[in-house]
């Protein structure tokens, strides 16, 4: 099943489809929510799209998928909506969306909503265990507000600077050259950089935030080196000689995400690495992984995943699409 769809005078050069794998959404005495999850065919040595989409009205539904999206709006009106919370869509707008969000991009009564879309993967700019400075680079996916993305207003110069330097990107992609993948690169990170530069933590100067990003580089290290043994914020604390509660802060700070959180990430991106790439069980990827509680580990892997463990194995394995599965959602 296609996805996108074609803008005027555009063609489209990637497939987005969709695994039938569904949860609900519940608010109060609200009917449930579907929520499908959306699987984008990235280039596993490059995981990084740049696409042209077009939804008419509202036919397209609630969706996640496992990796970033920057939508820039560039024609139509209509909203986008995160849960059950609707944000305007004009042109011009720029929108962040992280991967874990579920959402749907809906046009105005009657029309279309074009959108230039950049699709990938966290690790092909900051994966487990990188550099804070790279970490860094996804701080405006993390917004402040749970479900809730980021959005740059049209009109304001920082959504002029983005929407000239997604064009470039579309630019290089459309050359489709392999050896121009260094500047695709380029391109991304100069996108995620203007963002990052009007995030610049507590309105310090950029000395400070460097000095941060030093600090915390040690805790990282020692993170990704000890996860599976149940690493806690007091170790680190006395691995960079500061306090926990100082930790915690400065860890938020550069990453954007909270110290455990952190820690769950990076176990659930290694598990996901063993259930693809060994015949371990699921109870032994758990072990491998620090859980000792499999109950536990399958809790988390759904909250990160919206999938069981053993239904994410299947899944990216390319399972039959004609298998539907239900999973049960708050």
């Amino acid at each position: 099943m296609k996805w996108q769809k074609r803008l005027p005078g555009r063609s489209t050069r990637a497939n987005r489809s969709m695994w039938p794998c569904r949860t609900r959404l519940r608010g109060g005495d609200d009917p449930a929510v579907t929520v499908f999850v959306w699987r984008q065919e990235l280039d596993p040595a490059f995981p990084l799209a740049v696409l042209e989409y077009a939804t008419q009205g509202n036919r397209d539904r609630m969706h996640w998928h496992d990796h970033l999206e920057i939508a820039l709006v560039v024609g139509g009106r209509g909203s986008f909506h995160f849960g059950r919370r609707a944000v305007p869509a004009e042109p011009g707008d720029v929108f962040f969306v992280d991967n874990s969000q579920p959402h749907v991009a809906v046009a105005g009564p009657g029309g279309s909503l074009q959108l230039l879309l950049v699709l990938f993967r966290p690790e092909l700019v900051a994966g487990p265990g990188c550099r804070a400075f790279d970490a860094g680079y996804l701080a405006p996916f993390r917004a402040d507000e749970p479900g809730f993305a980021g959005r740059v207003a049209a009109g304001t110069p920082l959504a002029r600077d983005l929407a000239d330097a997604l064009h470039d990107l579309r630019r290089t992609a459309e050359r489709r050259d392999p050896a121009e993948r260094h500047l695709l690169d380029a391109g991304l990170r100069r996108v995620l950089g203007l963002a990052v530069r009007e995030r610049t933590l507590d309105g310090l100067p950029a000395r400070s935030a460097a000095d941060r990003r030093e600090q915390i580089r040690p805790v990282l290290a020692y993170i990704d080196r000890h996860s599976r043994e149940g690493v806690t914020l007091g170790e680190v604390a006395e691995v960079v000689h500061v306090s926990p509660s100082r930790v915690r802060h400065v860890f938020k700070d550069v990453t954007g995400v909270g110290f455990k959180e952190y820690v769950t990430n990076v176990r659930v991106a290694e598990a996901k690495r063993l259930l693809l790439g060994t015949d371990l069980s699921v109870a032994d990827v758990a072990r491998g992984v620090g859980y000792t509680n499999l109950h536990q580990f399958y809790r988390v892997f759904y909250r990160s995943s919206a999938m069981s463990p053993a239904e994410y194995r299947r899944y990216c394995a390319r399972m039959p699409a004609d298998e539907e599965v239900v999973v049960a959602g708050d």
